[in-house]
């Protein structure tokens, strides 16, 4: 691929790529003449690439596809996009044009949507109208005659992944009406799309098509996000580079969310996909660890039934947390030289004081054990946690650490009077804030 640009004085120019939605460098170029070649051995992998600029990293973009991949571009540093000249690659020609009706016509579409706006006499207002429709339709003809004649072509499939759904008309009230128009658009937003074909993954509007289905199309709670995979890795070939990405990066989303509950579609993807040998490209040993990972956090999960413990107050009286008789306990495990239990406690101090009444016991177990143990008892007295059940377990004998994977402090579980798991993780400051939440869906339900 040689490239020339007009005005451009730095002798090195990168070729990136997208993959998902990121961008990588996938070669360099040096020149001090201003011509630059990009060459090698084996063909790239068709999608879109980019040719960058430095030191400012400005770019432009071209298409790569299978088969022929010898051709040259011209462009100019006044306006690189605009000023696109190729040789050798009626792909890219094809491309280019494209890209430029696109964006004049989103331009006279901008421009009679802020004259809308701005009139107030309903007769302009619906010419003005006609003309949003005339442009629309003369968009929807190009791509269609872009995917009919060229049905095979990369171009085509980029066109197909920013085709949107057309909704019909619904009866019923307004209510009814954006309920169907929903469930309509969100059934066929994929109509258009293709999972089979690798070449998507490396195209920018797969993976911002697959996050807006993902965060604006499905309920953020873990079964609703779990269908939706289960939907979309269905749709990709087993083992293709399409089902690869979405299944790890899904994963990697899901193990990182910040929202409380999200461990559920960690779970659901390890046992379902990876545990089942359909992820063949992750190594044993990563393998082994997820897979322990999943295991132990399975029996956490929200809606489950907190795993009993029997540990001991300070007297050495065993006492278990299901034995606890409250609307609902809070399982705190702490430590006393953990910073930010003794920031929270404070803040857990006076909910305690202002909830007990309301049905909520607080059991806490010290996460200290062996000779350490002894301090847990010096850590009550001094964060003035003696109100509410304070425990510990010197030998470990209920194995907590390993049954709550306790590998930071403090660890936060709200359970309902069946001990089942309402939520977890919540910071001391929030306490309130989430059993007040907790309190009033309880009630509206029981309405």
């Amino acid at each position: 691929i040689k490239v020339s640009i007009k005005g451009y004085t730095n002798d090195t120019l990168l070729l990136g790529y997208h993959y998902g939605d990121k961008q990588y460098i996938k070669d360099t170029s040096v020149s001090k003449t201003g011509s630059f070649v990009f060459k090698a051995d084996t063909l790239l992998e068709p999608g879109m690439y980019l040719i960058v600029l430095q030191p400012d990293h400005q770019f432009f973009q071209i298409l790569i596809d299978r088969g022929k991949q010898k051709f040259s571009v011209e462009s100019d540093t006044s306006d690189l996009s605009v000023d696109l000249k190729f040789k050798g690659s009626s792909l890219n020609s094809d491309f280019n044009k494209y890209i430029d009706f696109i964006s004049d016509n989103r331009l006279k579409a901008d421009s009679i949507g802020r004259l809308i706006n701005e009139k107030t006499n309903k007769e302009e207002i619906t010419k003005l109208k006609k003309l949003l429709e005339d442009i629309d339709k003369a968009v929807k003809a190009k791509q269609n005659h872009i995917i009919e004649a060229q049905p095979n072509s990369i171009l085509s499939l980029l066109i197909r992944w920013t085709l949107d759904v057309e909704l019909p008309e619904f009866d019923g009230t307004e209510e009814e009406k954006n309920e169907k128009a929903f469930y309509y658009y969100k059934n066929h937003y994929f109509d258009y799309a293709d999972f089979l074909d690798d070449r998507s993954v490396r195209l920018p509007l797969f993976s911002s098509k697959l996050e807006r289905y993902m965060q604006k199309l499905t309920v953020q709670i873990p079964d609703s996000i779990n269908s939706s995979l289960d939907y979309i890795l269905s749709k990709c070939k087993l083992g293709s580079d399409l089902f690869k990405y979405v299944l790890s990066t899904q994963l990697n989303n899901y193990a990182n969310s910040k929202y409380v509950g999200m461990d559920a579609v960690y779970v659901h993807l390890v046992e379902d996909y990876y545990g089942k040998g359909k992820a063949p490209w992750i190594d044993p040993e990563s393998l082994a660890k997820m897979s322990s990972d999943a295991k132990a956090l399975k029996p956490l999960l929200i809606d489950k039934i907190a795993p009993n413990i029997t540990v001991y107050k300070q007297d050495s009286t065993p006492i278990s947390l299901h034995d606890v008789k409250a609307n609902y306990t809070i399982l705190l495990i702490w430590a006393p030289d953990c910073g930010h239990c003794k920031q929270s406690m404070p803040s857990i101090k006076k909910f305690y004081d202002e909830y007990k009444s309301k049905g909520v016991e607080i059991f806490a177990v010290c996460s200290k054990t062996g000779p350490d143990e002894k301090s847990c008892w010096d850590g009550v007295s001094q964060l003035g946690m003696g109100d509410w059940i304070n425990t510990s377990d010197p030998q470990h004998k209920s194995k907590f650490r390993l049954i709550y994977d306790v590998k930071t402090t403090p660890q936060v579980y709200f359970l309902d009077k069946n001990k089942k798991i309402l939520t977890k993780k919540i910071a001391g400051e929030q306490f309130k804030e989430v059993m007040d939440k907790i309190i009033a869906l309880e009630k509206n339900e029981a309405k």
